[in-house]
């Protein structure tokens, strides 16, 4: 067995390096986080999707926006990696929104909410740029895994 004054010096270079291994860890996670912008009209599901996303250490909610306008304004200001756009908006809707994002020519992925699955809307989600489109009522369950899927490039509509 090791004498105390040794034993108290092992026990501070530990914590030290579990200190330093925690923040280096953090440190690499910050680097490669996704950043991620969210738009939806409804206060409620801006939150909810919000809630959702911190929880996620790899993923760092970069803003939120209420509109298709402030969507834009957005993202030329934080230039997110991703952004979950709903369609139902007031100003501009999402597919329009999405459109303008794509032709400014910043450099994101877009995933489009919507409460209804229509063919027709995923055409135009697809035609304005749009990676991806997920039908609300299944976001809990699809949203995250299609946020990485974006930021890797692996996602399709």
């Amino acid at each position: 067995m090791l004498p105390l004054c040794q034993q108290r010096k092992t026990f501070a270079f530990t914590k030290v390096r579990r200190i330093y291994t925690l923040i280096y860890s953090i440190k690499i996670m910050s680097e490669q986080a996704i950043r991620v912008l969210i738009v939806d009209d409804h206060k409620l599901v801006l939150r909810s999707i919000k809630n959702l996303l911190v929880r996620e250490p790899d993923i760092e909610v970069v803003g939120t926006a209420e509109n298709g306008r402030a969507a834009i304004q957005l993202a030329q200001a934080e230039e997110p990696d991703v952004i979950v756009m709903d369609v139902s908006m007031p100003e501009l809707d999402g597919i329009h929104a999405t459109g303008e994002i794509t032709a400014l020519g910043i450099a994101t992925r877009i995933i489009v909410l919507s409460m209804h699955h229509s063919s027709a809307l995923i055409q135009q989600a697809r035609k304005n740029g749009a990676a991806g489109y997920i039908v609300k009522q299944q976001a809990n369950r699809e949203l995250i895994p299609a946020i990485r899927a974006a930021f890797n490039g692996t996602l399709s509509l």
